[in-house]
């Protein structure tokens, strides 16, 4: 079976900036993305969670989107400027396989 290669973008970030990391992945060219709420963890800063958490703009997500190296590059780019600009995110990058190249472009 022939697999293509792809990249896995992630995106960690509070849902106040969802919008705004969606459009910007958008404008970048990818095919589509998805999004996992109520994203709670421990790490440089401590403990991170959504207890409490009573409306749609506090706490964490994950939005998540598999594409080709060029248009990765292109929201790598974006994402740094926006962490340049203070916004605060973790972005992670995954050499993955995909079955179907036409999904994820």
């Amino acid at each position: 079976m022939e697999l293509f290669d792809k990249k896995r973008i992630s995106v960690i970030v509070e849902k106040a900036c969802r919008d705004k990391v969606v459009k910007l992945l958008e404008d970048s060219g990818v095919s589509g993305f998805t999004v996992y709420k109520d994203i709670y963890g421990k790490g440089k800063s401590g403990v991170r969670d959504n207890y409490g958490s009573v409306s749609e703009i506090s706490g964490n997500l994950e939005i998540v989107s598999i594409t080709g190296p060029e248009v990765a590059d292109r929201i790598l780019q974006s994402l740094a400027a926006l962490i340049d600009k203070g916004f605060v995110m973790i972005v992670h990058v995954v050499d993955v396989k995909v079955i179907r190249e036409d999904y994820f472009e």
